[in-house]
This record gives C-alpha cells, sequence and structure tokens, in this order.
C-alpha cells in the first residue's frame, strides 16, 4: 500500500511567499515614512532652536543695556539751577567754615569744581551711552559682555548692534537670503551705530521688527533715539521695553515652511533720571516670549 506524501503544494507556496512579500513591503514602507517623519520633524526642531538661540541673545543684551549717567555733571546742573538766595545762604555756610579767600572774596562749589578741572592733567571727555533704534535696526551697549579668558583686560560693557542684511546661505543648493546680523565692538564711542565686527545669527529671515515702550510713549513707538537727533519723550532716556517680531521662511524643495517668533523684552535697569533706582522694578511687569507659530 503507498503511502501518501506530507508536504505543501506549488499554490500554497506561491501563496505563501505572496504574504511574506507583501508584508516585507509594507514593513519598508513604514519604516521608510517614519524616517521621512524624523528627520522633517528635527529639521523644525533644529530651525526653531535656532530661532530661539538668536533671540535669547538678543533679549539678554537688551536686559543689561547700559545708560551712562554722569552724575557729577548733573549735581553740576542742579547747582548752577539754584535761586540766588539758595547760593548766597551756601556762600554764607562756607564762609562760615573756611573763612574768606585772600582777595576778600568767597570760594564758591563753581570755584571749586573750576579749579579741579583746571589740576587734571587730561581734559575730562564726558563718555555717553547712546540708544539708537528703528523699525528694523538697533545699537546700543549692554553689560552683556562675558571674560571668557582669565585676567584678561576687558571692560565690562560693549557695543552691540542688530540689522537685517543680505548673506550667503550656508544650507544646500546655496544662494543669499535675508540674515539677522549682531555686530560687536569693544570699544564705545559717540557713534553707537559704527565699528567692531559682525556675524550672522540667522538665516531666511524675512521680517525683523521693532517697537519701543517707554515713560513718555502712550503707544509702541516705531524709533527710539536717546542722542541729538531723538524728541522730547526719548532724548537722554532709555525705553523700558522692547518688542521683537522674527519670521523665518525656510524653502525645503520647493515647499515653504515658515516659523514666527514674538517677544517682549524689559530692561532692567534703563537708569533714566526721572526713574532712579525703582526702575528695577520694571522686570517683572512684562511678558516674555511667545512660543513659535508656524
Amino acid at each position: 500500500m503507498m503511502k501518501k506524501s506530507s508536504g505543501f503544494t506549488m499554490i500554497e507556496l506561491m501563496i505563501t511567499i505572496t504574504i511574506l512579500g507583501t508584508l516585507t513591503l509594507l514593513t519598508a514602507q513604514s519604516i521608510q515614512q517614519a524616517v521621512k517623519a524624523k528627520v522633517k520633524l528635527q529639521d523644525q526642531i533644529d530651525d526653531v532652536s535656532r530661532m530661539r538661540d538668536a533671540l535669547r541673545l538678543l533679549e539678554r543684551d537688551i536686559n543689561l543695556a547700559y545708560h551712562y549717567r554722569d552724575l557729577e555733571k548733573e549735581i553740576d546742573q542742579l547747582v548752577k539751577k539754584k535761586p540766588a538766595n539758595q547760593q548766597q545762604q551756601q556762600r554764607q555756610q562756607q564762609d562760615q567754615q573756611g573763612g574768606p579767600l585772600p582777595g576778600g572774596g568767597v570760594l564758591t562749589n563753581e570755584d571749586q569744581m573750576q579749579q579741579q578741572q583746571e589740576r587734571r592733567e587730561v581734559p575730562r571727555q564726558d563718555p555717553e551711552t547712546h540708544w539708537v533704534g528703528t523699525e528694523d535696526s538697533l545699537n546700543f551697549v549692554t553689560m552683556n559682555n562675558a571674560r571668557t579668558v582669565r585676567n584678561t583686560r576687558q571692560a565690562d560693557f560693549i557695543e552691540v548692534g542688530y540689522s537685517l542684511r543680505d548673506c550667503k546661505s550656508l544650507s544646500e543648493g546655496g544662494g543669499s537670503s535675508k540674515c539677522l546680523w549682531r555686530r560687536s565692538s569693544p570699544y564705545v564711542d559717540l557713534d553707537v551705530t559704527k565699528g567692531g565686527d559682525e556675524v550672522a545669527l540667522l538665516e531666511n529671515v524675512t521680517e525683523f521688527k521693532l517697537r519701543y515702550m517707554g515713560k513718555g510713549k502712550q503707544d509702541w513707538a516705531n524709533a527710539w533715539r536717546t542722542d541729538a537727533q531723538g524728541d522730547a519723550s526719548t532724548k537722554g532716556k532709555f525705553p523700558q521695553a522692547v518688542e521683537i517680531s522674527v519670521t523665518v521662511d525656510k524653502k525645503i524643495s520647493g515647499k515653504s515652511k515658515k516659523y514666527s517668533m514674538q517677544l517682549i523684552v524689559p530692561i532692567h535697569f534703563p537708569n533714566n533720571p526721572e526713574e532712579g533706582a525703582n526702575a528695577q522694578g520694571n522686570q517683572s511687569s512684562w511678558p516674555r516670549t511667545q512660543p513659535p507659530t508656524q
């Protein structure tokens, strides 16, 4: 009696191979899509991180904006503005304390300051730290100057500037785009808008908008200057906060991807004449960064 042979028939083998091939193809496609999604997500994270890093540096510079005030000069101006009777009382007090001068006169505060000025070997030049801000550029002096090398001779403040200009793209395909540039100079002079070295912080920037808020302004202002070109409410006075709006438009394979971010940055110590030491309390009343929009 013949035994029946056990095993798969040709049809069964073909069906099994077809099923395994289909599962393999679907698995490969799923893995490929997952890898593409991961790369795309990582690119988005990198783009947002670069934007946050650039704005974090700008935020830190604005937080530590340095406004120098010559207190000796301000006291001298206050003395000159005093009424005549107060100046006469001071002269009498000085006469009682120090006695008359050899010529029979009295040594006033103005005479003392003039003599001190004459005794100086080098004539004094008053330093100035101006704030020059427009709708798309910003120049000022900041205390954000870290010492990277021990015992290096450097000041605690530097001159910085931010502007939007053309630059060559470092991404694949090359080309050019608008970049956010940061200028820094260790030398603080009368013209705060020039000098120093520049570095590109952010590529593919389509919007870099600045607005300013401070005492004397009822709404956000598109410009703020503390030099001679400023108006009565800004001349010699730093703003209290700066609104920054940045948009990056990155094009990949013909597709455009936009990222926008907006933040309001307070100045920790504007050091304006009418504010004094209480200006430090302004930092807690302003919101910080808004999440990026896509």
